[in-house]
């Protein structure tokens, strides 16, 4: 199951009015737990009058970070 949780890209959740924000950190938590130190995940809730959607999703970080020395002369 492990490996198959690796493969998951993103994730969609369709909540009903009744559920409580709280009872998603369960899920939350696990979805990042399963996720690499490759990715970041992004966190996504969108809400109408009658239901909402909750969306994981896994984006990979980037391989080279440009970093500017703030202490350079010019």
């Amino acid at each position: 199951m492990k490996k198959i949780n690796h493969k998951i890209k993103s994730l969609s959740i369709e909540l009903d009015k009744s559920i409580q924000l709280k009872d998603l950190n369960n899920v939350i938590k696990k979805f990042k737990k399963d996720t690499d130190d490759k990715y970041e995940v992004k966190i996504s809730i969108t809400f109408s009058f009658e239901s909402g959607t909750l969306i994981l999703s896994r984006i990979r970080k980037p391989y080279l970070k440009l970093v500017k020395n703030i202490n350079e002369k010019k």
